[in-house]
């Protein structure tokens, strides 16, 4: 499933990074490949949450620490789905493209959506506006350091186990 760029969202992810950037605690490195990975992590984020947001507006709920920018948070928001709330983390590639669990990211959410900006070439370069991409969705339990993708569970076939 393809998100087509949308200028609100990526604004919103730009505030988002200049307000927290400064207590993003799960990697310690400050330097130019971090600076883009806070920055592609939350573009990418705001697209998939602002497209469910938009989508279904009646499931969707903010994440924990919505617009509290020094506290840590496991997901990036939540669905609630017939009296089942869903936590949901969105992951962007790292910056060697590849997918997974990180030493310090917190633990917690049900699910984990994979979404690449289509047009990621490398860290440092990376063309928003071309749209995002979700590869599929991770279970928590397979969530891993390297995730296997013969685990990803097609985007459309989730969204009807959930209930959407």
């Amino acid at each position: 499933m393809v998100i087509n760029f949308n200028q609100v969202w990526y604004n919103n992810a730009i505030e988002e990074q200049k307000e927290r950037a400064p207590f993003m605690m799960t990697k310690f490195a400050d330097n130019a490949a971090r600076k883009a990975g806070q920055i592609r992590g939350l573009v990418i984020e705001h697209h998939v949450s602002g497209w469910f947001k938009s989508n279904y507006p009646a499931y969707y709920l903010e994440p924990d620490n919505y617009r509290q920018w020094t506290k840590i948070c496991s997901h990036d928001f939540k669905l609630k789905i017939n009296f089942k709330v869903h936590f949901i983390d969105v992951t962007g590639p790292k910056k060697d493209g590849s997918f997974g669990h990180y030493e310090h990211k917190p633990v917690g959410p049900d699910f984990h959506i994979l979404c690449s900006a289509l047009g990621f070439v490398s860290w440092n370069n990376c063309d928003f506006k071309k749209g995002f991409k979700i590869l599929g969705v991770v279970p928590e339990k397979d969530y891993t350091e390297i995730v296997d993708f013969s685990k990803l569970i097609n985007f459309n076939t989730w969204l009807k186990s959930i209930g959407l």
